[in-house]
């Protein structure tokens, strides 16, 4: 038992599979928008892959799946009507990403169309919530379906009334899993999770109770400007347990960032524990985890229990 440090979890692609959830969601969104808005351009509107969608999440700026959303929508409506060429563009726009988000996005897009841009900003009306960003609400309503969207948001849906893609959620971590680790940290065990409470909860089931909701904090409740890799929630979750050592478990460039900036302004000892899984793209995150530092890789959470022992000796 360790009563001198605490661990803090992400959720999304760490303790849960989002494959068929968040990221179809963000597949769906496009799809609809773009042949709602533009006819014209309907048959480029299910070109968002699995592709489009990890490298512009490494870029570390894109934890937020409607930002991914809104920024291939725009990027489809304002680019060449091609897909050869909207595919060359769009992967330009991605590697020019910067630590601005969808703003660097926007400047790109204004630059290049701002005719086309100015209009259809207007009518996403993003960033903004539910009632008021048409992007927001559509992709709410795919992945909360009709029940679950109106008890996060207090409204009926409009646009879709199907299965939520969040069922689809499945679980990757064990409940022997998170037992061994709350007792090992003493229950000192987080969340600092992109998603809302009411998602977290829902795809979690019985191992949501394992955590400590003072310690934890769901970001997509939260103001805009507390997401990822903004480290003030972090910091906020560690600080709750009374400690100044801390893991953090995640799987992503945000995360990465959120770990490295958090450290930089605080007093806090931080290890990254990367969660990595065995194939191409996840190796593109090693090796970024791994040129920064971190020491502490696993292929997937439940093999935590074990390093965990082995490194014990440091708090």
């Amino acid at each position: 038992m360790n009563k001198n440090a605490c661990i803090i979890f992400d959720i999304d692609g760490t303790l849960v599979d989002t494959t068929e959830s968040y990221n179809k969601a963000i597949k769906k969104t496009v799809k609809f928008l773009v042949k709602y808005i533009d006819k014209s351009k309907a048959n480029l509107g299910n070109m968002v892959n699995e592709e489009l969608i990890f490298n512009i999440r490494k870029s570390g700026m894109f934890n937020n799946d409607i930002d991914t959303s809104y920024a291939f929508v725009q990027s489809i409506l304002c680019g060449p009507p091609k897909k050869s060429d909207l595919l060359s563009f769009m992967a330009n726009i991605i590697e020019n990403a910067t630590s601005k988000g969808i703003i660097s996005v926007e400047n790109y897009l204004s630059d290049y169309s701002h005719a086309r841009f100015t209009p259809i900003k207007k009518l996403l009306r993003y960033p903004g919530s539910v009632k008021t960003s048409l992007i927001s609400r559509v992709f709410d309503e795919y992945f909360y379906g009709p029940q679950l969207f109106k008890k996060q948001h207090g409204t009926n849906p409009k646009f879709y009334f199907g299965k939520p893609l969040i069922e689809n959620d499945s679980l990757l971590v064990r409940n022997s899993t998170l037992k061994k680790i709350s007792n090992f940290f003493d229950k000192k065990i987080g969340i600092v999770s992109g998603r809302s409470r009411i998602a977290a909860q829902y795809s979690m089931k019985s191992m949501f109770d394992f955590f400590d909701m003072k310690g934890s904090f769901y970001l997509d409740d939260e103001k805009r400007e507390m997401g990822k890799p903004n480290p003030s929630a972090l910091i906020k979750s560690i600080k709750s347990f009374g400690v100044s050592n801390a893991f953090y478990v995640g799987d992503s460039a945000e995360d990465l960032f959120m770990v490295q900036r958090a450290r930089k302004i605080s007093n806090l000892d931080i290890q990254l524990v990367g969660v990595c899984a065995s194939n191409a793209r996840s190796n593109q995150i090693r090796s970024l985890f791994v040129s920064n530092g971190t020491s502490l890789i696993v292929k997937n959470v439940n093999q935590l229990p074990n390093i965990l022992n082995k490194v014990k000796t440091q708090f």
